[in-house]
């Protein structure tokens, strides 16, 4: 019996990866003035951070309940004794995995298991590309769900934002902390934890901030890693040769992807966002 992976399009997973492997991609939605798009299908990335550079309100929604029941429907109609393992974003930061849940019960199947990562981004991708890898090797259905699991207790997210305002938009942070970071030109440091948005470090320049981020990173690699990934929105360039210092530094592997539409309405256009695995301890 086969294992079929599913994941949403906040994972963010690097371009080609879920055609090349065979993940079903249950894309979000995300509106600009009101205009709806399928996340990573009905509006590219760029265009995307060129509207909300340029004034548009950005907001975004989670799948229907449908469009998974339709999802899990099409891999179990080829495959009737296979199972599915879907993977996806925090739940107490959208409702992707309730509806996922929801879609799931439509078909009154025992053949769908739903892990939720308690992350975002990368932090919903390298769980993903765990469960493909187990799947291509043969692991049972209940080693793939505990793997995945116990590797999204590892992943740990950062982010340095050029502005905490697109978080407020979108109440992932108080509107006083988005002041009073602006007012005390404040840069802080960002991570998840217990799937949601909280502050690592409070730098007082984005010059010092990189250097507490680099110095996160630093304690992680010392622990051993097993996937590492940067994010980028419209600043590419800036985190290409964020990516190109940690290589210098530590000849490690490592990828870079862009945020898309749902994730980017959040962190907004110019961030330098780091995802580490780390290795399992000994």
């Amino acid at each position: 019996m086969a294992i079929h992976i599913v994941t949403d399009s906040t994972a963010c997973l690097p371009q080609g990866y879920a055609e090349e492997h065979g993940v079903t991609v249950v894309p979000l939605k995300v509106s600009l003035d009101g205009e709806y798009f399928r996340d990573g299908i009905d509006i590219a990335n760029d265009e995307f951070y060129r509207r909300l550079v340029a004034g548009a309100t950005a907001a975004s929604t989670q799948p229907s309940p449908d469009e998974f029941a339709s999802a899990y429907r099409a891999i179990l109609d080829k495959d009737p004794e296979g199972d599915i393992v879907s993977i996806h974003i925090s739940s107490r930061m959208s409702g992707t995995l309730n509806a996922a849940l929801t879609g799931r019960n439509q078909l009154d199947t025992v053949h769908v298991r739903l892990v939720d990562t308690w992350n975002a981004a990368l932090g919903v991708g390298f769980p993903t590309m765990r469960a493909v890898e187990l799947a291509a090797a043969g692991a049972l259905l209940w080693q793939v769900v505990a793997e995945v699991e116990a590797l999204c207790l590892r992943t740990h997210t950062y982010f340095v934002l050029d502005s905490l305002k697109y978080l407020e938009r979108g109440g992932r942070i108080a509107k006083a902390a988005a002041i009073a970071a602006s007012i005390l030109k404040i840069k802080p440091i960002l991570t998840y934890i217990e799937g949601v948005v909280d502050v690592v470090d409070r730098p007082r320049t984005k010059k010092v901030a990189l250097e507490h981020l680099w110095a996160i990173i630093d304690k992680h690699v010392q622990k051993g890693i097993e996937y590492l990934g940067f994010h980028y929105g419209a600043n590419r360039v800036e985190l290409e040769d964020f990516q190109r210092e940690f290589t210098s530094r530590y000849n490690l592997p490592s990828i870079l992807t862009q945020l898309g539409p749902v994730v980017g309405t959040y962190s907004g256009p110019d961030l330098i966002g780091v995802v580490i695995t780390e290795k399992k301890s000994p």
